[in-house]
């Protein structure tokens, strides 16, 4: 059965990246499915290159006049304005945890009748997430934790990277942070350095010819706090914890003796979580004011949408995770996972 796919426009400042890029809305088109795609002006991809391949263009934030049955497909937050919600929509909803927010948006959608597809929770059959731009926020991340760590004008540093907003590629990634630091190596921490944003962070860091030491579950399945991470110039953290730990650091252990880390970056941001593994902040971080001052000398960055800086590569990268669970009219297992998960979440409203 053909299934309209809605590409919806995102709201997020700061946001660049597209779901589905056109070689992928492609491959929707020839297994018989509808294509829409806005036209949104911030978008890395061309709304021309969408054309190209067969898409039908909609005006920017035209998706709440979609058919009812057009699946909306998206990244980031939904607009707040919006009273209820009668559409399928697929994105990264951050409502599972109790986030800020969370029961005014779910009871929006139980209002409306629609549906929540959690981009987060599509999991395999051994529970790992099958679509994540993980790679790219570790990468990122662990960039902006090199600049800010050893930027010898921060400031400066912040006013140049708003100017540009995102890179074309990464090697101009690479470039701007090279020019920007006093050229002086250093050593970073990567907690959860196997996973995906793990893996992105350790292959910034050798790139740019930092020693980086990788822990994993076996180092951290425990949870901390650990006072070894004091010891290393940057702490890059790529865990997500799905249930409520010790975290990897806490405020007390920066009183108890002196420490040379000055740099946190938290690739996971999980600020308004209760698992929270980084509870040195209760907000995420935006690129216009990326560091966040713990104390006068430890700085920590944690931008929630990092992938966003390398909008492209992103971009192309999640896409074709994407793209396979679509094909077959959402019947994948990872699908039907994120969707018993949205009727439990429901269920619990009161």
């Amino acid at each position: 059965m053909a299934t309209t796919f809605w590409l919806r426009a995102e709201t997020k400042k700061n946001e660049f990246r597209r779901a589905l890029v056109p070689q992928d809305c492609k491959k929707l088109l020839e297994y018989g499915h509808k294509v829409v795609v806005e036209d949104w002006a911030a978008s890395i991809i061309p709304i021309s290159e969408y054309q190209a391949v067969g898409c039908v263009v909609a005006a920017e934030n035209s998706w709440r006049q979609a058919e009812q049955d057009a699946v909306i497909v998206g990244l980031k937050a939904l607009p707040d304005e919006v009273d209820k919600f009668v559409h399928r929509h697929i994105f990264f909803a951050h409502v599972y945890k109790e986030q800020d927010g969370w029961m005014e948006i779910m009871s929006k959608f139980k209002l409306g009748g629609g549906e929540i597809i959690d981009l987060e929770f599509m999991l395999d059959e051994n529970n790992r997430r099958v679509c994540a731009f993980g790679y790219w926020a570790g990468y990122v991340g662990a960039a902006l934790g090199v600049l800010f760590s050893k930027a010898q004008h921060r400031e400066t540093v912040i006013q140049k990277l708003n100017q540009k907003s995102f890179f074309k590629e990464q090697k101009q990634l690479l470039e701007f942070v090279k020019s920007h630091i006093s050229g002086a190596e250093g050593e970073a921490l990567v907690t959860g350095c196997r996973g995906r944003s793990g893996s992105g962070a350790m292959d910034c860091l050798q790139e740019l010819d930092w020693s980086a030491t990788g822990w994993d579950r076996e180092e951290t399945s425990a949870g901390g706090p650990f006072d070894e991470i004091l010891n290393f110039d940057l702490f890059v953290n790529c865990v997500l914890s799905m249930e409520k730990l010790p975290p990897f650091v806490t405020k007390d252990q920066f009183d108890k003796k002196p420490f040379r880390l000055n740099m946190i970056s938290d690739v996971s941001c999980d600020p308004d979580s209760e698992c929270n593994m980084i509870p040195l902040y209760d907000k995420a971080t935006v690129l216009s004011d990326p560091v966040y001052q713990v104390r006068d000398n430890l700085g920590l960055v944690a931008i929630d949408n990092l992938p966003s800086i390398l909008p492209r590569e992103s971009s192309f990268d999640f896409s074709a995770q994407l793209v396979g669970h679509l094909l077959d009219d959402l019947n994948s297992l990872p699908v039907q996972k994120a969707q018993a998960k949205f009727q439990q979440v429901l269920n619990s409203l009161v």
